[in-house]
């Protein structure tokens, strides 16, 4: 029984929907009706801030690498079982059961599941998003560049940099399955120049159109 309580586990720390209680809390409402739809940082800095998105955001990250720790002290002769509850952690995040199974898309809670996983492939992710978001200014371009380079950096780079367990290799094919599912709309966005930017700007719309002014 060890095993599906840790997953399940995984997935109620996942699935705090930290976000949506911060706006509900703090502004009477629900932070997915505007913007993006979705819970996470992003969205909640476009609607209430960036002190209140980097508090979401360090939330989100702890829920992802709590369940990871917390598996590995319970289970740690078992190899894949960070990696498996790391990715539970992280689909709670999308599909929360406690809000309707709508969330958000997953890449703080998988941050913080990578950092405790392969610590050295994270920051060549964190260089990667810097990088990408420097460049295009999109949050979700940074997200999947960060996480297609850790995934690279592990499966290709894993005997040199500390990574080479059967669950640093399992995480790394799954995040980026995941954080590109989980930012089909973005790119469907980016690809029309529709994208959202992380704070709206006076003349954009709620779609992130122009408005268009006489």
């Amino acid at each position: 029984m060890t095993i599906p309580l840790l997953i399940l586990m995984g997935y109620l720390f996942g699935s705090i929907p930290t976000g949506f209680i911060i706006g509900r809390i703090f502004f009477g409402g629900d932070v997915r009706s505007s913007g993006s739809g979705a819970t996470g940082a992003t969205n909640i800095a476009r609607q209430f801030g960036i002190g209140w998105a980097v508090l979401v955001g360090i939330v989100d990250l702890i829920k992802g690498a709590g369940a990871v720790l917390i598996a590995g002290k319970i289970a740690p002769d078992i190899g894949w079982i960070a990696a498996v509850v790391g990715i539970a952690a992280i689909l709670g995040h999308i599909y929360p059961v406690w809000i309707g199974f709508r969330g958000g898309k997953g890449v703080n809670t998988a941050l913080g599941v990578a950092i405790v996983m392969s610590p050295i492939a994270m920051f060549f992710g964190i260089i990667a998003f810097a990088a990408a978001f420097a460049i295009s200014r999109f949050v979700s371009v940074g997200s999947i560049s960060a996480v297609i380079m850790y995934s690279i950096a592990v499966l290709a780079f894993g005997s040199r940099i500390g990574s080479t367990g059967i669950d640093a290799k399992i995480f790394a094919i799954a995040l980026p399955i995941i954080v590109i599912w989980t930012h089909r709309g973005n790119i469907k966005r980016l690809i029309k120049g529709k994208e959202l930017r992380p704070v709206k700007n006076k003349d954009e719309n709620r779609d992130g159109s122009k408005i268009q002014r006489n």
